[in-house]
């Protein structure tokens, strides 16, 4: 299916003969989440609005350049702050989420703490502190992998604007197999942005900054949420309060948290 295909398709199913606008998000657990959010914190959202998923990141942003008057939301987890400003400042109806992706909103004990009824609240020796102290346990391995991806992620970027691969294996690459000066210097390039030990400079800088951060910001930013929220936070909760499925839990801490300061600006661009 073409992107005119998939947007043709969004909008006989989500808008008809409506008078609303899209709000595109990446993926379905997206739209699930969006709908609990926006019913929350966005009281009529739905008179002006169908939220609809665009299978992902890429799409997304094709989409909103055949759709002006589309809005769309993407996590921030592959662009670095250089990629982010391009993009937004190329399209004026794109947002980037303020977390790393959307489980960061399912793992900051602080925050999922009032999230969690008062009567299992009770059944917990400690309360909050407990929850805290099992969750902190795990921070600083997936602090590690988060500055690595930090680090490692916009390297794909750089090489694809060094022409990798297709500047030495593509059928337009052809007459630059003959040169072999012109072979050596793109190699050399590649190198040169692949330098180990200037990557793992990096990688201990931004380490080291991660580390200084507030906690808060840490498990905002700084943590993959998606990976924390599956491998540490369900398996916690499920140990210390009881057995749920992963996607039934999800959505009750959703119906819960305290409402996200940090997505004001988004639930605004969606109040008319």
């Amino acid at each position: 299916m073409n992107i005119n295909e998939i947007r043709d398709r969004i909008r006989q199913e989500f808008v008809g003969a409506q008078e609303k606008r899209v709000f595109l998000v990446e993926g379905s657990d997206d739209v699930t989440a969006w709908q609990i959010l926006l019913n929350r914190f966005v009281p009529d959202w739905e008179t002006h609005w169908a939220i609809a998923q665009a299978g992902s990141k890429s799409q997304l942003l094709r989409l909103l350049d055949l759709e002006p008057h589309w809005l769309g939301l993407v996590d921030r987890d592959e662009w670095d702050q250089t990629v982010i400003e391009a993009n937004t400042r190329k399209r004026s109806n794109l947002l980037v989420l303020p977390r790393f992706c959307l489980e960061n909103y399912l793992i900051d004990p602080g925050e999922l703490w009032p999230a969690i009824p008062v009567v299992q609240q009770e059944t917990i020796t400690g309360g909050q502190a407990t929850l805290e102290t099992v969750l902190h346990a795990q921070l600083d391995r997936y602090i590690r992998h988060g500055a690595l991806w930090m680090v490692v992620t916009p390297l794909w970027t750089g090489l694809r604007a060094l022409g990798f691969k297709e500047a030495l294996a593509s059928e337009d690459s052809l007459e630059t197999a003959q040169d072999d000066d012109e072979v050596r210097r793109i190699l050399r390039d590649w190198d040169e942005l692949l330098d180990p030990e200037r990557i793992f400079a990096d990688f201990e800088t931004q380490l080291a900054r991660t580390r200084a951060a507030p906690v808060s910001q840490q498990y905002a930013q700084w943590v993959h949420g998606k990976y924390f929220w599956q491998q540490v936070v369900s398996p916690a909760m499920t140990k210390l309060f009881g057995q749920m499925s992963e996607a039934r839990r999800r959505i009750e801490i959703l119906r819960q948290i305290p409402k996200p300061a940090d997505l004001q600006p988004v639930f605004d661009r969606l109040a008319t």
